[in-house]
């Protein structure tokens, strides 16, 4: 066989500029494909993360509401011999300090009601409203104060919630023991004190919207959550009422 010669060795052909462009642009649209694949997948990991962390905040809201509304009413005039409390009881009984009158106010985005919630011995104003405002607003903000201090400091329970706090779209709603709702009612008029001292559960639906939108649909997940709150201790708001004792 005749070996090639020097000059046939040179003259062997290689690759063109054009090829070699072919070669660059599919590697690079290979790599774009491996790349936006990693991408969704990062984006796809963190909305289930954020998924996750929508319904664990409405769960420990849940748990937090259904552990102090079961302390709503205690402890009221009616467990105790008050007749020699020094000083003495005030008058009305529901705005003395030492006592709880239960729920004191309902309504669609806000419920408020006394009790002993943490086992101190003394009675705390809880309040869970709505706000429009602040940050990572609409949210569910908590206040858990003594009623001796008679100041809300309210800080943020829930963010992005999607309830829109009105009789169409409530987060909160008390029901009777015979079943009918109490919409809206506090202790600033006689006929709102009859109606808290109606109310035997209080239920809440609370709708949360995660701040950014799922990559593969388009959409910012959701989470609802629902609960119902039996209350075992009577109110003080008003006498002679079916839960009043």
């Amino acid at each position: 066989m005749k070996e090639p010669t020097l000059r046939s060795r040179f003259n062997c052909r290689g690759f063109s500029l054009l090829e070699l462009m072919v070669v660059v642009a599919l590697i690079s649209l290979l790599m774009w494909a491996v790349l936006n694949q990693i991408s969704v997948v990062q984006q796809r990991t963190r909305t289930e993360q954020v998924k996750v962390d929508i319904f664990q905040e409405s769960r420990e809201f849940s748990d937090q509401i259904v552990r102090d509304l079961h302390q709503a009413g205690y402890p009221s005039s009616r467990m105790f011999d008050t007749s020699g409390w020094s000083p003495a009881v005030s008058s009305p009984a529901y705005g003395d300090s030492r006592l709880s009158a239960g729920v004191i106010k309902i309504a669609p985005g806000e419920v408020e009601f006394e009790g002993d919630v943490d086992g101190d011995g003394y009675v705390h104003v809880v309040d869970y409203v709505l706000k429009s405002t602040g940050n990572n607003c609409p949210c569910l903000e908590r206040s858990d104060v003594l009623k001796s201090s008679g100041t809300t400091v309210l800080s943020n329970d829930v963010q992005n919630v999607e309830n829109a706090g009105t009789n169409a779209d409530p987060i909160f709603i008390a029901y009777t023991a015979s079943g009918t709702s109490v919409t809206s009612a506090d202790l600033t008029t006689g006929t709102g004190q009859i109606s808290l001292a109606t109310i035997k559960t209080v239920q809440f639906v609370l709708k949360v919207k995660a701040p950014i939108v799922d990559p593969r649909t388009g959409q910012a997940p959701e989470s609802t959550l629902s609960g119902q709150v039996s209350l075992g201790n009577c109110s003080m708001a008003a006498a002679g009422q079916t839960n009043s004792c």
